[in-house]
């Protein structure tokens, strides 16, 4: 633990990628995949800002990864593992049980459910080797969602407690205290001097991110580096003297790519330049064709100024001046009628009295009575005996008054406003009936403008539409007062002539100059500038991309920095000069020579570098260039279980320990080897060990049985359609001869209850296979008992008629266990039973007196051969 809180400690100074490789390795012992270092590589490019194909978010290695500290007098203890969810198929009412003292073992065979249980108990302690996924229900299709859970019943310091654990959350502290053997941690490798070095638990983090990680990733950067294109051969074509030439010559990383982006886009003022340029140049007598373009610009210039005359008479203002004046007659002639309606108030008048037509009779009246009838004298008359210059009859009061009245009608202000008023709107009105709004060019000036831009005659036609279409509504408006219908103008086309014109005088201008040679020499100048920015537009993509792959290599090769393996090649010696101790060696030592490996020596090595004194544990064995060629798969598994075992010993706790298949590759007799270590280390600890393997399972039960330690038994199989069913002891098959019988007095138990007078199929199948049992239990005994255990055979069956020919063994035990032998093989279905016999089969009291027989002939030879001890 040490160790391990002095790396993590260490990796905090790394950068976020290489932590996250350092959780990888702690995670994954047996070896990092190649999607590992895919991830790892694009961590390293997004570290340094260069764009990955997929996003990866970085997960140090943290304190939730390894092991809690433990307090030093305080011990876990597995209790049970319970209430499994969505893990695999295995129902969640089973429950797993562990002795809490000695040792348990748990055996299941393929498909039995083991894994599953071993993967839960991985990922909860927090085990290194957590590369096996732990799948929900493949059945069910909603448990592809589910998260995996479980709960564990533990002892801390004799206090019971229960601890949940899920697939996606932090593991337990408590449970991380509980050791899980990785037997796929390689604990041995070859240094760079060719020796074969021991890695203490953790180290190999450390050295792994030097000698694997590192190299690999500078694999792959190279190899990108490499295949990075950044010639730039393609663009030759574009160096030049211009300036585009010398920007590409000096393309590089530090090139500004809106620079050359700028560079490269044409406008279609350029493009026109580049026309105009490459008249002029082109020209043969510049000067005559400048006379024509200045003559030209001069009569576009004036047709221009054609265009604008239009405006004065539709344009904005000239709508809102006639609205004006139209609405002030209207307001004056609402003023007018008013004052008439006064005028024929009072009095029955003759229709139309007062109305324009009435005020022209009437002031026609005056100017034949002033000027004919009655010259010298005011009109109305006010003398006595004068007629009426109409009806020429004498005027009575009354009508005096009435044409003095009249008169004072005529001569009010409202009336004159409304007469100027009127005169104002039919003034402007015929202005714009007569106004001269022809815009069409000339057929010549016409083919000149189509010359020049064949869109800009179009425009003229559909300007001069809109103009006419304006002034007629314009007028329609004075009878409507619909001033808001009135067309809005269309575009003028002015703008674009006046632009015509001055290209014009801009081409005159050059012409000019083409014909200096000096100022030749500056437009020939800007045609190549501006034709190399034309060619650098075709290319422009091309010059970018390049650019980009130039950053880009820069950018990678920016990243070996982050892959110089010197200073953690460094920092793992120190780590192993603090790991590396005298006692570690003597310990290994010790576990090697335990498990069988004891030809494999340590010797602890002292060498001064820089000044420092760095130690290192080797093996002391000849080296070639692969640990394959040197240890077998066998003795790479000893070493590290051997590893295991003697950083436990100086662990300073002791808290239980689990093993998975733990003799994976080992020998028979370095299973044996295993099997004495394992029980050994539960005389002192919790040992909780899985395992498929029937032999190394027979090997287990013997050394419990030879050392008297506590323990608990038993096997997974599948039931109900389920994996993962609990049954405690061993399967039939690897029980001794002791359990055998007891589950055989069982069994007759059940069946005496309900054992009727006349069995049927069913019961006879029942007791057919029971004594099917009996018989093997009889060739265990003669296995166990008879022979006390001196050899294990191979075979399945044993000759028991060869028994009575042993030397030394006793008639009296022969005849009894041949007699239940015979017994057996006649109620069995080993052999077809002759059908005349009708032979029943033995009751279930049968059973139990041929039970009690075979326990008296076990009784028997076990007295005898105490007898004999004792005799001697």
């Amino acid at each position: 633990m040490a160790l391990l809180n002095d790396i993590l400690k260490w990796t905090e100074s790394l950068s976020s990628w290489q932590r996250d490789a350092c959780r990888r390795l702690f995670q994954k012992e047996a070896g990092l995949e190649e999607a590992d270092y895919s991830d790892l590589y694009t961590l390293l490019k997004m570290e340094n800002e260069i764009e990955a194909e997929y996003p990866v978010e970085a997960v140090p290695l943290a304190n939730e990864h390894l092991p809690a500290e433990l307090v030093p007098t305080e011990t876990v203890t597995l209790v049970a593992l319970r209430e499994l969810e969505n893990v695999n198929q295995i129902p969640s009412d089973h429950k797993l049980t562990f002795s809490e003292s000695g040792i348990t073992v748990i055996y299941g065979g393929n498909g039995s459910g083991k894994s599953g249980y071993v993967r839960v108990m991985k990922r909860a302690c927090r085990a290194r080797d957590q590369s096996e996924p732990i799948h929900p229900n493949a059945n069910d299709p909603t448990a592809a969602t589910k998260e995996p859970r479980a709960k564990f019943d533990v002892k801390v310091g004799g206090t019971s407690e229960e601890v949940e654990w899920s697939r996606d959350g932090t593991s337990p502290n408590r449970l991380s205290t509980v050791s899980v053997f990785d037997s796929k941690c390689a604990r041995s490798y070859i240094t760079a001097d060719q020796d074969l070095a021991y890695l203490p638990y953790g180290l190999d983090i450390v050295e792994n991110l030097a000698n694997q990680v590192l190299p690999k990733i500078s694999e792959k950067l190279e190899a990108e580096i490499e295949g990075v294109d950044v010639s730039k051969l393609p663009l030759d074509h574009l160096l030049g003297e211009a300036e585009v030439g010398k920007v590409i010559e000096n393309l590089s990383v530090k090139s500004d790519a809106d620079a050359i982006t700028f560079l490269g886009t044409i406008t279609e003022d350029d493009t026109k330049r580049i026309a105009e340029l490459e008249t002029a140049l082109k020209e043969a007598n510049p000067l005559a064709k400048a006379e024509e373009s200045r003559l030209s610009a001069m009569r576009l210039k004036t047709y221009a100024e054609k265009l604008a005359k239009p405006l004065v008479w539709v344009g904005v203002g000239a709508v809102e001046k006639l609205q004006k004046l139209n609405a002030e007659k209207n307001a004056a002639e609402a003023a007018e009628k008013k004052a008439a309606d006064a005028l024929r108030a009072g009095e029955e008048l003759l229709p139309g009295t007062g109305d324009q037509s009435w005020k022209l009779l009437f002031e026609a009246a005056r100017r034949y009575s002033t000027e004919a009838a009655f010259p010298g004298e005011e009109f109305p008359l006010s003398t006595e005996g004068k007629v009426c210059p109409l009806c020429q009859e004498d005027l009575p009061e009354t009508g005096s008054h009435r044409l003095k009245r009249f008169d004072a009608y005529i001569k009010n202000d409202v009336a004159k406003t409304a007469d100027i008023a009127r005169k104002k709107v039919e003034t402007e009105k015929g202005k714009i009936e007569v106004a001269d709004l022809q815009i069409t060019a000339e057929e010549a000036l016409c083919d000149e403008l189509n010359a020049l831009d064949d869109s800009v005659p179009p425009t003229i036609t559909e300007f001069q539409a809109s103009i006419d279409s304006r002034r007629d509504s314009m007028l329609n408006g004075l009878e409507t007062s619909e001033w808001d219908s009135i067309p809005a103008l269309i575009e003028s086309p002015r703008t674009r002539v006046r632009q015509l014109a001055a290209n014009q005088l801009k081409a005159y201008r050059t012409l000019v100059r083409a014909a200096d040679e000096e100022k030749r020499k500056k437009l020939e100048k800007e045609m190549g500038e501006l034709s190399a920015r034309k060619s650098l537009a075709k290319s422009l993509k091309v010059v970018i991309a390049l650019l980009e792959r130039m950053k880009k290599k820069a950018a990678l090769e920016k990243c070996r920095s982050s892959l110089k393996t010197r200073p953690i090649s460094d920092k793992s010696k120190e780590f192993a000069t603090i790991a590396v101790t005298d006692e570690l060696r003597k310990a290994l030592d010790e576990e090697f020579n335990a498990l069988g490996i004891w030809h494999i020596k340590t010797k602890l090595n002292e060498r001064s570098v820089r000044g420092k004194m760095f130690h290192q544990l080797l093996l002391d064995l000849p080296t070639t260039n692969k640990i394959d060629e040197i240890l077998s798969e066998g003795e790479q598994r000893a070493i590290a279980l051997g590893s295991f075992f003697a950083e436990l010993a100086l662990a300073n706790h002791s808290c239980g320990i689990v093993f998975d298949d733990p003799v994976s590759s080992l020998d028979h007799w370095r299973r044996r080897d295993v099997a004495r270590r394992l029980v050994k280390e539960a005389k002192i600890r919790q040992v909780v060990v899985f395992t498929h393997d029937t032999s190394f399972l027979g090997q287990l039960c013997d050394e419990i049985e030879a050392v008297g330690i506590p323990n608990s038994m038993s096997f997974l199989e599948w039931q109900g359609g389920s994996p993962g069913c609990v049954n405690d002891g061993l399967p039939w098959d690897h029980q001794g001869y002791k359990a055998r019988i007891n589950a055989l007095e069982q069994a007759k138990s059940k069946i005496a209850k309900v054992w009727p007078t006349y069995p049927g199929e069913k019961e006879i199948g029942e007791m057919r296979h029971q004594y099917d049992r009996l018989r093997a239990t009889l060739e265990r005994v003669i296995q166990d008992v008879v022979f006390n255990g001196v050899v294990k055979r191979y075979r399945d069956w044993i000759r028991v008629d060869s028994l009575e020919d042993v030397v030394g063994f006793d008639r009296a035990e022969y005849e009894a266990i041949d007699k239940l032998h015979k017994r057996s093989c006649d109620v069995v279905t080993a052999h077809d039973p002759s059908s005349a016999k009708a032979a029943t089969v033995p009751t279930a009291i049968d059973l139990g007196n041929d039970i009690a027989a075979l326990k008296a002939v076990v009784e028997m030879i076990k007295n005898r051969r105490k007898a004999a001890k004792t005799a001697t």
